[in-house]
């Protein structure tokens, strides 16, 4: 019983209900408003251009009652809608005109507004009618003993046979009140199917919005990859260049200092600071510039950018690479930092004894997969690289997971998609 009964306790049934309810008022005003609009606009057209704007006037309620429906299906059904693209907005009283009386989204939120009166009248006389009857039915043997019952207006229910009466009647209303959340479903999933159909955007519409959107992203993601290698050849050609240099002026100035017999100790040993700090200053800007955009991973690819990072790596690292062509430039990129990150983490907390790393293309995805033997407890949910990773990796339209169990072992899986057709596609430069 309990479990037949558990619909009643949801708030997805009486919000339902509501939703079905005010079918018939939001129904009766949207055929009035749409019905005194029309009728007027049409019959004014042929005698004064005011017509026209009380048309266009017709059709921009149109879209208002879109808008008040979805809202209206959102807040009570959970119904999330995507909204038709917005109206254009030209330059001129006749062409503003001619937009407010083409639009289609105004005409479709016209056709729901007529659609509702007749559906609203009929969703409020189902839901009403089987509410009252089933809570009159549940609860008539609490008061049905009080009031004379008939079936007729000469046989009256009274005595010993009103206890089956008042028994059946009961029966009645839990069968309907178990009932009635069905119906109410039913009936809001077709009210929900209207409001796609009618109130959403077109599929068509959708498609050219998400490509739009998809061409934005991939631009984009190689404006940054662009800058990111314009930044490297920056640091490398010019700031990391000059440090070289300045370290090599400092070198020949110490050891010409230390040939001197007569020259200051506090010179000497300010020199030979300035000396010390110029090539730490070098081996960081190269470490930074490695980590911006390895030279390697440009001129020769994942294989061996990544042979470059196990060579410096504290612990054994099995490498496994087979991906038969170089994969665009964001691609690769994205798997060669996925791979640093992993190492790093490996080598600063895993205590691990071995590292297997393996890059392959599945179904036209690109899997990467780096596992450790260590203590695990790796979390990609709480910033840090992983999450930064993860974000990288989600924009390029992949997934980045990560297995860490306490006390081991740790896997790092990212799966970046990869384009159809030839690497690069045709119009972009190769990786």
């Amino acid at each position: 019983m309990k479990r037949l009964l558990a619909p009643l306790t949801e708030a997805r049934t009486w919000a339902g209900s509501l939703y079905l309810l005010l079918d018939l008022p939001l129904g009766i005003a949207w055929f009035t408003i749409l019905i005194v609009g029309l009728s007027v606009g049409v019959g004014l057209v042929v005698v004064a251009l005011i017509g026209l704007f009380i048309l266009a006037a017709t059709v921009f309620a149109g879209r208002i009652i879109g808008y008040v429906e979805r809202a209206r299906a959102k807040a009570l059904l959970g119904l999330d809608v995507p909204p038709p693209p917005a109206r254009q907005h030209p330059h001129g009283v006749w062409a503003t005109l001619g937009v407010f009386l083409a639009d289609q989204p105004g005409w479709k939120g016209i056709g729901y507004g007529l659609i509702m009166l007749p559906v609203g009248i009929a969703n409020f006389t189902v839901v009403v009618t089987m509410w009252s009857v089933a809570l009159c039915g549940v609860t008539f043997p609490l008061w049905g003993w009080a009031i004379t019952n008939r079936v007729s207006d000469t046989y009256v229910i009274e005595g010993w046979t009103k206890a089956p009466y008042i028994a059946g009647v009961f029966v009645v209303g839990v069968l309907l009140l178990w009932a009635t959340p069905a119906v109410v479903r039913a009936l809001v999933s077709m009210d929900s199917g209207l409001i796609k159909g009618m109130l959403g955007g077109s599929t068509a519409e959708l498609r050219q919005r998400v490509e739009t959107l998809t061409v934005s992203r991939d631009a984009s993601v190689d404006i940054a990859e662009t800058e990111r290698r314009r930044i490297e050849r920056d640091l490398h050609d010019g700031v990391q260049a000059q440090l070289v240099t300045l370290a090599m002026d400092l070198g020949m100035a110490r050891q010409k200092l230390a040939s001197e017999t007569d020259a200051d100790p506090a010179v000497v040993a300010l020199v030979e600071r300035a000396h010390d700090d110029s090539k730490r200053a070098v081996a960081e800007l190269r470490n930074l510039v490695r980590g911006i955009h390895p030279a390697v991973l440009t001129d020769r690819g994942l294989d061996a950018a990544v042979s470059s990072l196990t060579a410096r790596s504290p612990i054994p690292v099995d490498v496994n690479i087979a991906v038969p062509k170089r994969p665009p430039a964001t691609i690769e990129s994205a798997a060669y930092f996925v791979i640093a990150e992993a190492l790093t983490n490996a080598a600063k907390h895993s205590n691990a004894s071995l590292i297997n790393v393996d890059a392959r293309v599945v179904d036209n995805t690109l899997r990467v997969e780096i596992r450790d033997d260590g203590m695990g407890g790796a979390d990609v949910e709480h910033g840090g690289g992983l999450a930064g990773l993860a974000s990288r990796v989600a924009a390029l339209e992949g997934r980045l997971r990560v297995a860490s169990p306490v006390g081991g072992p740790t896997t790092v899986l990212a799966e970046l998609p990869l384009p159809a057709g030839p690497w690069p596609p045709p119009g972009l430069p190769a990786a």
